[in-house]
């Protein structure tokens, strides 16, 4: 199984990276996807406003983690529009799931949803599997 990681560094990136490692231990593919949102702006600290600071040392945590755990990962960074990114990678790298974490946010009909996980599971070219910290939730794609 081949499986993308929609990975920014937050807590409920933790969440999904522990369920992506739970599904690729004994087979499979992982890549670890972070996007740099087209908003993001630099800041004297080196980071990014509205945005965890350096993508990169985020991506790399979650791969010694995997690392850690016997699991082999790729590392990799996009710019651009979250949902966009992850669409196009996932639909150019022929991945079979995308595991993505949720804030848990909003009404009780959209408790696992949010703006990004919610956009993602009607676009993706594959399976969407949204990680939250009380719940799971695996959506098909809706495009025939």
């Amino acid at each position: 199984m081949k499986i993308l990681l929609a990975y920014d560094g937050f807590e409920h990136s933790e969440n999904a990276l522990a369920e992506a490692a739970e599904l690729v231990k004994d087979a499979g593919a992982l890549t670890i996807l972070s996007v740099v949102g087209p908003d993001a702006r630099g800041s004297k600290s080196g980071g990014h406003v509205g945005l965890r600071p350096h993508a990169h040392e985020d991506v790399a945590l979650a791969h010694k983690y995997l690392r850690e755990r016997g699991i082999e990962s790729e590392m990799v960074i996009e710019h651009g529009d979250p949902v966009e990114e992850i669409t196009r990678v996932a639909d150019e790298g022929g991945f079979d799931l995308i595991v993505a974490g949720s804030r848990e946010r909003g009404a009780v009909a959209d408790i696992l949803l949010g703006s990004v996980s919610r956009t993602l599971v009607r676009t993706a070219p594959c399976p969407v599997l949204v990680v939250g910290k009380d719940a799971t939730v695996r959506f098909e794609p809706t495009k025939v």
